[in-house]
């Protein structure tokens, strides 16, 4: 069992990396603001969804009742307290290997940072603004004092369900190509798919990491905008937990809607073997 500040219930906490500088690239987070007493059935939600276990679990009673669960590509955040506006505003968590090289990238890139770097109970974090727009905060993780990795439960219920969860993002096609090199730079890792599809309406999608970046002025663009998750499955018709909302939506257990893909365009269900970046590194 990690040995952590009492404040933040060691019974409860652990993370399969406690250090971040062990990642072989920063690991880009979809958030989820909802009340601590749902945590719970959120984290069940999402492994049934992905059939993935929460490798991360950050009880910090001391911060408002905050509490961080983490499964596949969702950041579960729970707070007993409303959320501030900016925290609302925020759209992506991204942990980073170095913090210091993430904040080096964004500045090459054009960034802004928000809130400067602060030491946390996790580590350490800043709020910046991507070129783009786009809010993230950006966080290191560092071990606390005689915490070990814990690897993940594996629980019955926990199955492979072929399912990949995408954080997704919308532009025009006359951006996209410069949105891909802009995340490519940001968070360090090359493009691993490009998919262009004809009809109906011309479609462009890339994957960079486990964001999905989507290219297209088809009419309906208005009503999928907002979406901000993406699901990657051999299995359309068939994805646990989900039940349809419209053309290639879905309506998660939560409510959230997500943009629905046939694995068989070309997109993978599972992130592809990392490779050489040309974006960047996080080394110090």
């Amino acid at each position: 069992m990690p040995t952590v500040p009492a404040a933040a219930l060691p019974d409860r906490w652990f993370r399969t990396t406690p250090d971040s500088a062990l990642l072989p690239r920063p690991r880009l987070l979809a958030r989820s603001l909802i009340d601590v007493a749902d945590l719970d059935d959120r984290i069940r939600a999402y492994e049934r969804l992905t059939g993935t276990p929460a490798d991360l679990r950050m009880p910090i009673p001391d911060f408002g009742g905050l509490e961080l669960a983490a499964v596949g590509n969702m950041l579960l955040i729970a707070s007993a307290r409303p959320f501030t506006p900016i925290q609302r505003r925020t759209a992506y968590s991204v942990i980073v290997p170095s913090l210091d090289g993430a904040l080096r990238r964004l500045d090459q890139a054009g960034g802004t940072v928000l809130e400067p770097t602060e030491n946390i109970l996790p580590g350490s974090r800043a709020r910046v603004r991507f070129p783009d727009g786009a809010i993230a905060e950006l966080v290191e993780h560092r071990p606390n004092p005689g915490e070990r990795p814990r690897p993940p439960e594996h629980r019955d219920t926990t199955l492979d369900t072929g399912v990949r969860l995408l954080l997704r993002k919308e532009v025009s096609r006359s951006v996209f190509a410069s949105l891909v090199r802009l995340y490519e730079t940001v968070l360090g890792t090359d493009c691993d798919s490009l998919v262009h599809l004809d009809a109906p309406g011309a479609i462009e999608l890339a994957t960079v990491g486990n964001l999905l970046l989507v290219g297209t002025d088809r009419p309906e663009t208005t009503r999928t905008a907002d979406v901000r998750l993406a699901l990657i499955t051999s299995a359309p018709g068939d994805i646990p937990g989900a039940r349809p909302a419209g053309e290639r939506l879905a309506r998660l257990e939560d409510g959230s809607v997500a943009e629905v893909w046939d694995s068989a365009i070309g997109l993978p269900t599972r992130p592809l073997p990392l490779g050489p970046t040309t974006g960047g590194t996080d080394a110090p």
